[in-house]
């Protein structure tokens, strides 16, 4: 709740906790509880694993949690304070349920006053003066042009500020470079880029303490703590859990810990490579750029090293080591009958012995670091760790809300981009900065206030 309250202060009016609780309770269909907190009649249905769906390498780390102080509480999305819980999910029959399929029932999608165009690019905003016209587009058919009075951009917080600089709102001296003609200096545009920064550690798993072939979720557990450390609120840091790191043999036998910053203080950009959509805009996250990043994320790190030596799962996650998204681990992701029977050799040699699998461990999965390396070396540990970190897949903030006056700001709180008349902006782009959750829910949740907003706007137009 802090963090919204945190949006409001900062120049987003009407975003604080009371008001954007009330759009939480509507778009989900709590299946596991009620009470103020939680919705039972939206359209995303939230669900938790069952405990007793836990793996052994769960149950384990459970234990561990608890030895460290760290204790369990049923509903993570009731109580919001340092603790462990299973993780709510937006499933149904063990399948997740994204906004489209939640959203666009075949009931909405029959109306006749909705088109769908699939495999289709936003190539530009279309304006007359600074009020926009409508939007050119492009699919195998070729270039179209659609007006409308009102547009609402909704391509998430890497391709929204892409799609207005393609357009000619954005910092003007960067635009001008592409031969891009202005439609408004707005200096935001593509700024203030965050995300949650990631590091993993991984473990092969006993037969016995591996996720169950029934069970589906893999994301079993979720925790959150506070790092202490100066500057930093409570609960800034999250830790989630997986029984089963990836889909082929090898990686179900492996267990991973990813610990993430979860209020992060760096900031990163969006730019553009050129004028055409076909170019992908460049994006920097300029992870760790504030040392408050990089201190707890090393910090966390540490961490889950504590845990993995507690007793209870020393004897289940075995010879654990930093796991990184290299160059092999990204090849082997892909789903392909090779990867499949080449990781399926993986691992029968990593269960043949392990002697075996520590070596398979430090010179085919690993870069060659271990977890002594770099826990006994500060300065080791710093460099893997601004080497290795990766996104949460969690980017928001480049078009984020503040007032007029405010130089950083691109929309206002209604999400009207400023300057600009019949524009506005409904996704992660606009939050101030990214909230202290997975972004999914807070996501819809801004959908459902904006789309308020539109439908009360034009009641009164």
């Amino acid at each position: 709740p802090g963090d919204y309250d945190e949006w409001a202060s900062s120049g987003a009016t009407g975003w604080g906790w009371e008001d954007v609780l009330p759009y939480f309770r509507r778009l989900e269909c709590d299946l596991d509880f009620g009470g103020e907190f939680h919705g039972t009649n939206g359209p995303l249905p939230i669900k938790r694993v069952r405990q007793s769906d836990w793996s052994g390498f769960i149950r384990a780390i459970s234990d561990a949690y608890d030895a460290l102080g760290l204790h369990f509480r049923p509903d993570f999305n009731g109580a919001f304070g340092d603790g462990y819980s299973v993780v709510p999910l937006t499933s149904r029959n063990g399948h997740r349920v994204s906004s489209a399929m939640a959203y666009l029932s075949e009931t909405v999608r029959s109306r006749r006053n909705l088109t769908i165009l699939s495999e289709t690019t936003v190539a530009r905003l279309t304006f007359l003066g600074t009020t926009v016209t409508g939007v050119e587009t492009e699919n195998k058919s070729g270039v179209q042009s659609y007006s409308a009075s009102c547009v609402i951009l909704c391509a998430g917080a890497l391709h929204s500020p892409a799609i207005l600089m393609r357009s000619g709102i954005g910092p003007a001296k960067e635009l001008v470079q592409f031969g891009i003609p202005i439609v408004a200096d707005l200096k935001g545009v593509g700024q203030n880029l965050q995300e949650h920064p990631t590091i993993c550690v991984s473990a092969y798993l006993k037969p016995a303490d591996r996720l169950s072939p029934g069970v589906s979720e893999y994301i079993q557990m979720h925790a959150r703590y506070s790092s202490g450390y100066e500057g930093c609120p409570s609960t800034d840091m999250a830790i989630s859990t997986v029984a089963k790191s990836s889909w082929h043999p090898l990686g179900r036998r492996l267990g991973t810990l990813a610990v993430w910053v979860n209020r992060s203080y760096s900031t990163g950009t969006v730019a553009l490579k050129g004028s055409s959509h076909r170019i992908e805009p460049e994006v920097d996250f300029n992870w760790l750029s504030d040392k408050r990043d990089a201190e707890r994320l090393k910090q966390g790190f540490r961490f889950i090293v504590r845990l993995l030596q507690q007793d209870s799962l020393s004897s289940v996650a075995l010879d654990p080591f930093p796991s990184a998204l290299n160059a092999r681990a990204k090849l082997v992701s892909k789903v392909t009958s090779t990867n499949y029977a080449l990781t399926s050799v993986l691992a029968l040699l990593m269960d043949a012995s392990p002697r075996l699998r520590r070596g398979l461990i430090r010179r085919v999965i690993t870069d060659g670091d271990s977890i002594s390396d770099l826990v006994n070396d500060e300065k080791h540990l710093d460099r893997y760790i601004r080497q290795n970190v990766i996104p949460s897949w969690h980017p928001t903030s480049t078009c984020r809300i503040g007032e007029a006056a405010d130089p950083g700001a691109v929309t206002d709180p209604s999400g009207r981009v400023h300057g600009i008349l019949g524009l506005r902006i409904a996704d992660a782009s606009v939050m101030p900065f990214c909230p202290r959750a997975n972004t999914n829910i807070p996501t819809i949740m801004v959908a459902e206030k904006l789309a308020d907003t539109v439908l009360r706007d034009g009641r009164r137009s």
